[in-house]
């Protein structure tokens, strides 16, 4: 299935459903967050999933 029938069947779902879709679409790393998660940083540290880098670069903003 490519990208254009993947669209079509979800255009095709109840509103509900496609809200679901939209959720989970939104809680997924772009390639930017994906690259930033495996590039160790100064002190030497690397992160497993997105949300650890978020709560990192949140902390530095507080600071």
């Amino acid at each position: 299935m490519n990208a254009a029938e993947i669209i079509e069947e979800i255009s095709r779902l109840p509103e509900d459903e496609k809200g679901k879709i939209v959720e989970f679409l939104s809680h997924q790393p772009n390639a930017e967050t994906l690259a930033a998660m495996r590039e160790p940083v100064a002190e030497g540290r690397s992160f497993k999933s997105a949300d650890e880098l978020f709560a990192s670069i949140e902390a530095e903003d507080e600071c």
